[in-house]
């Protein structure tokens, strides 16, 4: 966020201990609580101010608490057995929050009514993600401020530092697990999109993926980690494909992993003879997959990761939503506009669909028109979650669209339970006519 502060002239201080020592934490998710703090307490600073980023060990008694005279919303601490938490803390001297406005501020799609909140752009989807990503970590967090003053949010995650004996407990069981249970999969694929598209099938499967984004990587890891698959691009930034493919055939070690061949363009005799088990054409989609992995005996594991389309034209409401989605009971794909969302549909067949009406130019009713036209996408079950008011005209189009009850979350009372309660039932075997 060193950019956006220098932009509007507001100083970025950090101040954080000498005895925080090596954290275990989920990086991108730890990531993304920083990002979406600081980027807040900049947006709303005046020019000339300064905000503050925080880190220090706190006990468990402190979690939840907060020093000053500002008012103080919190929630309750999480309920596990960690004593010792990090804690991070964003300060900023900015426009500050009036207290009945700040039982808000953590609600998915809540937004605080009045001239200030319309003043500056932004859905304040943000402080819900993370709360959601604080408390995936076993963490809470909590806000304290005063109107014209300035904000405090700070966050509380769990320290886990394993003792040697654990470690090695941990790496035994690691052992353990990847001769079982777990099948990894890696994927070597410079491009983000299409590598992001392969993990999603292949999670739906039940595999656990690992990617590499150039050929040296993928050589690396597949040395490091036993795989039951490895897919593989011909066109990489490093080294050719199929010289990847002849590295990995003439290793005696790696030459029994099946190597499929997701490429744009290919002459599947010549990548067969040179060692390929499968070639497929991209965009893949998720009956090629499968009828691979079964022409491999790799059967998908007993227990199904559910595959979940998210469509939504606001990034944020996407990530809020995807985060009450955990793995590997889901695997969710994003969409980002309704065309985006027939696409993905056509392609990957997911299990269900979380769809937003109020998109631009291809709307969620679109959405849902196109599909019923398609007798391969007919039949995949539809959640609405909209902001929109749903009155009986929108009710019945949506319902002789699709020539089913689709069932309907507004945003404005969305929570976690019953959104997964909905999307369980969704989720279940449609009832045949007797």
């Amino acid at each position: 966020v060193r950019e956006k502060a220098a932009m509007q002239r507001v100083r970025l201080e950090l101040v954080s201990g000498e005895d925080l020592g090596l954290l275990q934490l989920d990086m991108r998710k730890t990531k993304q609580i920083v990002y979406n703090l600081l980027s807040n307490a900049v947006k709303f600073s005046e020019s000339g101010s300064c905000v503050s980023l925080s880190a220090r060990r706190v006990s468990r008694s402190t979690v939840g608490t907060m020093a000053g005279t500002w008012p103080v919303h919190s929630f309750m601490p999480p309920k596990n057995d960690y004593r010792e938490f990090l804690e991070i803390c964003v300060a900023d001297n900015g426009v500050g929050i009036a207290q009945e406005n700040l039982v808000r501020l953590f609600q998915a799609f809540g937004q605080i009514d009045s001239s200030l909140a319309r003043k500056f752009e932004g859905t304040g989807l943000g402080l819900a993600m993370v709360r959601q990503l604080a408390e995936l970590h076993g963490g809470t967090v909590a806000v304290a401020s005063a109107e014209g003053e300035g904000s405090r949010f700070a966050v509380w995650l769990p320290l886990r530092m394993p003792s040697a004996d654990e470690s090695a407990a941990d790496a035994e069981a690691t052992v353990i697990d990847e001769e079982s249970a777990t099948r990894y999969v890696l994927v070597v694929e410079d491009d983000d999109r299409a590598a992001e598209l392969v993990r999603i099938l292949l999670e739906a499967e039940g595999f656990t993926v690992l990617r590499a984004a150039t050929g040296q990587a993928g050589l690396l890891l597949a040395a490091q980690q036993r795989f039951s698959l490895i897919t593989l691009d011909l066109q990489l930034p490093d080294i050719d494909g199929l010289e990847i493919l002849q590295k990995l055939r003439e290793n005696p070690e790696l030459a029994q992993v099946p190597v499929v061949i997701i490429t744009g363009m290919a002459d599947n005799a010549m990548v067969s003879n040179a060692g390929a088990a499968a070639v497929l054409q991209k965009p893949i989609s998720r009956a090629q997959l499968k009828a691979s992995l079964t022409s491999l005996g790799l059967q998908p594991i007993p227990a199904q990761t559910h595959t979940i389309l998210v469509v939504d034209d606001d990034p944020k409401a996407v990530e809020v939503i995807a985060a009450f989605l955990p793995t590997p009971a889901y695997a969710v794909v994003r969409a980002y506009g309704g065309v985006e969302a027939i696409t993905l549909a056509q392609r990957l067949h997911p299990d269900l669909i979380l769809l937003d009406l109020m998109m631009p130019v291809v709307t969620g009713f679109d959405v849902v028109e196109a599909l019923q036209r398609q007798p391969d996408t007919a039949s995949i079950p539809l959640v609405v979650i909209t902001a929109k008011h749903i009155n009986e005209r929108d009710r019945a189009a949506l319902n002789s669209t699709s020539g089913r009850d689709i069932r309907i979350v507004e945003k404005a009372g969305f929570n976690r339970s019953s959104f997964i309660t909905e999307v369980r039932r969704a989720l279940l075997p449609a009832k045949k006519d007797i």
